[in-house]
């Protein structure tokens, strides 16, 4: 995999033996950040995110998006002689990741203890439900679990669940930022660690502010601007059905806004949540359901307002897809380029170098990696990566070369 050199996580190896969204948010934002992510995946399938649909080439699509620039591995990690192909990746990797319940990886020979001993600077993070001790730490739970027992549904989410998947995406960012914090230690110390990330506890750091002011005894400005009790601080629809989404809690931005739509007489009511609030957001979409939301979006950029047009209709699906913060290679598209002259090969065969890939802390003496990368094809068995998807970080064909 070719990536700029100038990444923070350059020549990083990391082996994900996750399942599912957590581990996958983990590894995006390492891979992002420029390290090698080989995903280790049981033989017969692999991981269940790739048979998610909706399916681009045969690969579910959130699969493909989280896992572009990896490769793959498919290892039955219950059979001893693959458990042990772990164990000698693992001496040259710098972080492993896992997702099971604890005292699984103990069982195959796989614990962290067992794999410290082969390389001490391994950060090994473990994503169990509720961590690796405790009353609850073999119990099984997933985000929508999480998610109400941690209040972050809220008194009325029956019978749907979130928008987004607060416990899985907070927990692969808070253990992604637990293994930086680790590797940095081991710049200093040259020592590893174990992380213990369970995701039941991952929504609180988005309910922390509205948990402080509950426990102030509620009724503060969270409640409001959740609610969309304030003009400052809530949604308008515009002259052709479109939203544009106001967000102008500073004086500046609310008188701006307001010398905008021609109501500077509404400054003292842009915080305002009772009877003149009401009011006041009355008047404004009034003054906005005049125009269409691209007068007021030219208009904004004029005078740099907090104004920002919500994307085209059609649901939450169709709004995602025409995000303009999207970049170009971010989503994998329902039509793919094609990949001339490029056949597919088994998971993980595309290494250029054995020695290119290695962990910072063991370059000197690499292991035979090419027979562990090709050890048994996953289903469906022909990818040029472990997303499946043809990219700009697809890894080309080896020369052929000895390996060890």
């Amino acid at each position: 995999m070719t990536t700029p050199p100038d990444l923070p996580l350059n020549g990083t190896l990391v082996l994900d033996c996750t399942r599912m969204l957590p581990g996958g948010i983990l590894a995006r934002t390492l891979l992002d950040l420029g390290a090698r992510v080989i995903k280790v995946e049981e033989p017969g399938g692999g991981d269940l995110l790739r048979a998610t649909p909706p399916l681009v080439g045969g690969v579910g699509a959130g699969f493909a998006a989280l896992y572009r620039g990896a490769q793959s591995l498919c290892l039955n990690l219950k059979d001893p002689p693959d458990a042990a192909r772990l164990r000698t990746l693992a001496k040259h990797a710098d972080v492993l990741a896992e997702s099971f319940r604890p005292g699984t990886m103990e069982r195959w020979d796989l614990g962290y203890h067992r794999l410290a001993s082969g390389n001490p600077a391994l950060v090994v993070c473990s994503m169990s439900s509720f961590g690796a001790s405790g009353p609850h730490s073999h119990e099984v739970g997933h985000d929508l679990n999480f998610a109400a027992l941690t209040g972050a549904l809220g008194p009325s989410r029956e019978p749907c669940p979130l928008p987004v998947p607060l416990a899985d995406v907070g927990g692969g960012l808070l253990a992604a930022s637990a293994v930086l914090a680790a590797l940095l230690r081991r710049a200093r110390t040259g020592r590893g660690a174990f992380l213990d990330q369970p995701l039941a506890p991952a929504p609180l750091p988005f309910l922390l502010w509205p948990m402080a002011e509950a426990a102030a005894g509620g009724a503060g400005l969270w409640d409001r601007l959740s609610a969309g009790a304030l003009p400052a601080y809530r949604c308008y629809r515009c002259a052709d059905g479109r939203s544009v989404a106001l967000c102008a809690l500073e004086p500046k931005f609310w008188t701006g806004f307001l010398d905008l739509v021609g109501l500077p007489e509404l400054a003292g009511a842009g915080l305002e949540f009772g009877p003149e609030g009401r009011a006041a957001a009355k008047r404004v979409q009034e003054a906005m359901g005049r125009e269409p939301s691209a007068h007021w979006l030219e208009m904004a950029g004029e005078r740099a307002a907090a104004l920002r047009r919500e994307q085209p209709g059609g649901g939450r699906r169709s709004s995602l897809t025409h995000s303009p913060l999207l970049r170009g290679d971010a989503l994998p598209r329902r039509r793919q380029p094609s990949d001339a002259g490029t056949t597919g090969d088994l998971p993980g065969s595309h290494t250029p170098r054995a020695s290119s890939g290695l962990g910072r802390a063991h370059r000197r003496h690499p292991p035979r990696i090419r027979p562990l990368l090709t050890a048994r094809p996953c289903s469906p068995p022909k990818f040029r990566d472990a997303s499946g998807v043809p990219s700009a970080t697809v890894v080309p064909r080896p020369k052929k070369r000895s390996y060890g």
